[in-house]
């Protein structure tokens, strides 16, 4: 065993055989952490992004965020219900990009496909930004530190993954499970206070007026509603990787994904509610649920529970793209729009290089943001709803193929385009000029590099046909082989003879000098060694071998064309160490 194979055996574990794929899928339980923990997460803040936008009016204009709240958990149980349906009809995963391939047509799908990339990075630089604003909440004296501390979550992360599905599915369930049931009951003591009158009102030193709906404008409620839209984000996760499932892998995906809206949803509303009747606004150095928790127990140990578990389930919510990136990217990859190595699995049955890929991009995303949540938020949300419009006018599409008999399923998805391309529209336009333009030029970009790596598998495959294998046809009369050398030794007497061995017409050889004295004795040796066999040397004092040789090969092809010959063969010899 090689040092190499010892350390990356002690750091990710022995290698798991193709075979045992069945054994490390994930269970229901360990499939709403996995996948749901993006989703949840986003409640630790969403309401923050809606009270951000409101308490420019009135602190006490927050009842808005209450109906912007409930408007967000009506679209939650929407596509709850549309996705659903994805998840049936595409057993085999791949969410918006499958749909919209086998329906919509090539360009619908790299858009979708597209947009599934910048809503996986950017979720992934969200969630931990998210995650270390609350720790440096509890902790104050970390917040110069946030940026080396978010590239270490990230990194932990990757090598989370990098272990295995199974194995982060253990790791990631218990803190999941964990956040669930301690926000459950934070918001049922919070109802119970509330309704017995005794709930904790926030006050600040210079409390705002009250507001009103005149105040308030249509456009400013229609920009809290976008921000508060970043509570759906994660929700197609669970669609992309139904395969990552047990058996049946649609019914324990499609459960996973119902599961995951009654959270979501319960928990979203929850913590709107709370902050409604506490009258709390957001604050720079503190974040929402630091202050409410801290209004209902004070620091006492439960909200240091509270604290830990939020910045851990934040956190914890990048691990989903680091579940459905990977997966995604596969499947771009089997197409021929990622290059092929992200198709391939790793040594623990995970796509590797799409995991160590998400968290460089991420991680250059918490750098160049300087880890700040509300700077990352502008771009984030956007994307996630282009790709759930897109799936949704796919699906109607395939119930259009399939015929009569489901217009109850095509209902459920025109409500679900409806809604989700008219929040994309919202969200687009209240974000626009806050960052969100950049997801244009970024998904055009994605979409040119994706038809760059197509159009290159498509000349390599035409490259490589059986139609292009014309020399095996050709006479030995009309071969000239160059023999590629770089010192006489047995490498290149051995590759000489091999050369000579086909019978071709001409036998060349070639060499890079990098001064006039190598020239003079290699020349000699060899004539000495092959006199049949011509050397051409070039001197390169500059130590520049590939360009000589390419130029070599061209002028050689050339010349032989004009005597007569068809085909040059290059032979270059490679020592393979034991």
């Amino acid at each position: 065993m090689t040092i190499f194979k010892w350390i990356k055996e002690k750091l990710l574990g022995k290698p798991l055989a193709t075979g045992r794929a069945i054994s490390e899928r994930l269970t229901n339980l360990q499939g709403l952490a996995i996948f749901g923990a993006d989703a949840m997460s986003s409640t630790a803040y969403a309401t923050e992004e809606i009270l951000l936008v409101l308490v420019s009016a009135s602190i006490f204009s927050s009842i808005f965020s209450v109906w912007t709240a409930m408007a967000i958990v009506a679209l939650i149980l929407i596509i709850v219900v549309a996705y659903r349906q994805v998840i049936y009809a595409y057993p085999q995963g791949g969410g918006v990009y499958n749909v919209a391939k086998e329906n919509l047509g090539e360009t619908a799908a790299l858009i979708g496909g597209a947009s599934l990339w910048v809503d996986y990075i950017l979720t992934v630089a969200v969630s931990v930004a998210a995650g270390v604003a609350a720790i440096t909440s509890a902790f104050p004296a970390l917040y110069p530190q946030r940026i080396i501390i978010g590239i270490m979550v990230i990194l932990v992360l990757m090598w989370t993954n990098l272990r295995g599905v199974r194995e982060s599915g253990k790791i990631f369930a218990i803190p999941t499970y964990i956040f669930i049931i301690s926000f459950a009951l934070m918001i049922i003591y919070g109802a119970i206070r509330f309704i017995f009158g005794n709930f904790p009102v926030a006050v600040y030193e210079q409390p705002a007026a009250a507001g009103s709906l005149g105040i308030i404008s249509i456009a400013l409620i229609i920009r809290a509603f976008a921000s508060g839209c970043t509570a759906l984000t994660g929700i197609e996760a669970t669609s992309n990787g139904v395969q990552a499932f047990k058996p049946p892998e649609s019914k324990n995906a499609a459960k996973t994904l119902t599961w995951l809206g009654i959270i979501l949803g319960f928990t979203f509303l929850g913590i709107t509610l709370l902050a409604y009747w506490g009258k709390i606004i957001p604050m720079e150095n503190e974040t929402l649920v630091s202050q409410i928790a801290n209004a209902l127990f004070g620091h006492n140990p439960f909200y240091y529970l509270i604290q830990i578990i939020t910045a851990l389930i934040l956190l914890l919510a990048a691990n989903t793209p680091f579940a459905g990136f990977p997966r995604a990217a596969s499947m771009f990859a089997k197409d021929g729009y990622f290059p092929r190595q992200f198709y391939t699995l790793g040594s623990r049955l995970v796509f590797t290089h799409g995991i160590v890929a998400l968290a460089i991009l991420s991680s250059l995303l918490i750098i160049v943001f300087s880890g700040s949540v509300h700077a990352l938020i502008p771009l984030y949300a956007v994307g996630v709803f282009l790709g759930f419009a897109i799936s949704q006018l796919g699906m109607m599409a395939y119930w259009k193929k399939a015929g009569r008999g489901h217009a109850k399923n095509i209902l459920i998805n025109v409500l679900g385009f409806i809604a989700t391309s008219t929040v994309f529209l919202i969200v687009l336009l209240a974000k626009f000029t806050s960052g969100a333009w950049v997801l244009a030029p970024s998904i055009i970009l994605i979409l040119l590099l994706m038809h760059k790596i197509k159009k290159h598998y498509l000349s390599v495959e035409k490259t490589l046909s059986e139609e292009q294998a014309e020399f095996l046809k050709i006479s030995p009369e009309k071969i000239m082989m160059i023999v590629f050398v770089s010192k006489l030794n047995r490498l290149s007497i051995e590759t000489a003879l091999f050369a000579r061995g086909f019978k071709p017409k001409k036998v060349r050889a070639f060499h890079v000098a990098f001064d006039q004295n190598e020239v003079e004795t290699l020349k000699n040796e060899w004539e000495i060694r092959f006199p049949e066999i011509p050397i051409d040397i070039i001197i390169d004092e500059f130590r520049e071998i590939i360009p000589h040789a390419i130029n070599y090969v061209r002028n050689m092809e050339k010349q032989w064309k004009e005597e007569g010959g068809e085909k040059i063969i290059a032979v270059i010899p490679m020592m393979v160490p034991t």
